[in-house]
């Protein structure tokens, strides 16, 4: 490599050692320049490639070994920053808490992720650490001594941990969370220490009140077996999206999520719930018929962003925005497509019936449904009784055989249904403000061809 630099920095070094092959010593001429001088600038040159190349490297082997590992037994040389003589490792995740900030947001992510490692590289000596690795949300750190007990150096590393924290703070009001792995002696665990400071970083959903997570000090937090997944909040969360009650929907949801966090105890056992909680409403969907939804993209995917979820506030709008919005705009649609429909059954049935002996429980059980039902929808959207409705269709017939024909009255209100023709004729007097006799005469085929007449003359 030392050589194809010098080859790409002095092409005219490498002609004139040519050069010398081919001719005598006392044949070459002497150059103009101090030799030495132009081996000092050479040298400076290639240190500077050398260094730049070896930053690079240094970062591309701390990812390579925080997120793949290393084969057991594989050491790093001293070149990449680590020294053969390193004893204890330690991994840790470093994440802003952006719900604590007032002066960030996370058009700021980027910024403060910046502001983070420039830090690092001021308060951790570089020769106890490779550089920091960034996966958009979270830094990861790798970082070793040389010589002292594992005692000693859980001991500095919380040294390191607090100076952060506190110059993050007191310079830019910034509040991070870290989680800390395990530490180890062989640099093939790098990965794993990797994964456990990532689950050890969860642990601040029911640790408020520190920010500093350490692998080692959770192994005892294990699932409470007498925990129990809320199964009465999910069955009337889901309930409540499949009749379209967005408000309820909306407070059981919070509630729902709520009680998914306080109660896991645990990130796996949280993590399982969540997934749970994901598959019984991707279940509903599809018995509700929106297949579409369901699968337009892998549902994967969606197993990956739940399980990306970080505090109760990330679930709650993840669940709402994602999937009970678009739940509840869907079967509002279909509702109201289905309500229409189910009000022209019946209204049809009144133009069609009027003259038979209809009710609302005759109906209600053609259609199969409960009577109480169908009388709140009816009254709802038609704004009128179902009874007063099929009075007003029949009283309207009535007026038009009164006009059309000379069907007595007595036989216009058997043919309604009525009892008697008294009662009738009440109920006509009542809707019409006349008697059905006086609707006649006033509106009748007679009183129609007297006028007839009378326009003729």
């Amino acid at each position: 490599m030392v050589s194809f630099i010098i080859g790409r920095l002095h092409p005219r070094q490498r002609r004139t050692s040519a050069d010398a092959s081919k001719h005598p010593p006392s044949s070459i001429p002497h150059p103009s320049a101090d030799p030495s001088c132009e081996w000092n600038a050479l040298k400076r040159r290639l240190e500077a490639e050398l260094n730049g190349q070896r930053a690079e490297l240094r970062h591309y082997y701390a990812q390579e070994l925080l997120l793949r590992g290393l084969p057991s037994g594989q050491r790093a040389f001293g070149s990449i920053g680590i020294p053969a003589e390193a004893e204890w490792f330690a991994v840790m995740i470093i994440e802003p808490e952006l719900a604590l900030q007032t002066r960030f947001a996370e058009q700021d992510r980027g910024l403060m992720m910046f502001a983070i490692r420039n830090m690092l590289d001021e308060l951790i000596p570089s020769g106890s650490r490779l550089p920091a690795v960034s996966n958009d949300q979270q830094l990861a750190l790798l970082v070793f001594a040389i010589g002292p007990s594992q005692e000693a150096f859980k001991n500095t590393l919380s040294s390191w941990i607090r100076e952060v924290q506190s110059a993050l703070f007191r310079y830019l009001s910034l509040q991070v969370s870290i989680g800390v792995s395990r530490t180890f002696k062989e640099l093939s665990k790098s990965s794993a220490a990797y994964q456990e400071s990532v689950e050890a970083l969860k642990f601040r959903i029911w640790t408020k009140e520190t920010s500093v997570f350490l692998c080692e000090d959770l192994d005892a937090a294990v699932p409470n077996s007498a925990a129990l997944y809320p199964e009465r909040l999910e069955r009337e969360w889901i309930e409540a999206v499949k009749q379209g009650e967005r408000l309820h929907a909306n407070l059981l949801l919070r509630e729902l999520v709520g009680e998914l966090f306080g109660s896991a105890g645990n990130p796996r056992m949280l993590e399982l719930w969540l997934v749970r909680l994901l598959l019984t409403l991707l279940d509903h969907m599809r018995q509700w018929g929106m297949s579409a939804k369901l699968w337009s993209s892998y549902p994967a995917s969606y197993i990956r962003q739940v399980l990306a979820l970080r505090t109760a506030d990330e679930a709650e709008r993840w669940f709402r925005q994602v999937w009970m919005e678009p739940c509840l705009t869907t079967i509002e649609e279909n509702m109201k497509s289905y309500k229409r429909n189910l009000l022209d059954q019946i209204v049809t049935m009144i133009r069609e019936e009027y003259d038979t002996d209809l009710s609302l429980e005759s109906v209600a059980g053609r259609l199969h449904y409960n009577p109480n039902y169908l009388s709140g929808l009816f009254n709802k959207e038609m704004h009128i009784t179902f009874s007063e409705y099929l009075s007003k269709h029949r009283h309207d017939m009535a007026c038009q055989w009164l006009i059309e024909t000379h069907l007595p009255v007595k036989e216009i209100a058997c043919k309604l249904q009525y009892k008697n023709s008294q009662n009738f004729i009440r109920s006509f007097r009542r809707s019409q403000g006349m008697t059905p006799g006086e609707y006649r005469m006033k509106y009748g085929r007679k009183r129609l061809l007297e006028e007839a007449v009378g326009l003729e003359n």
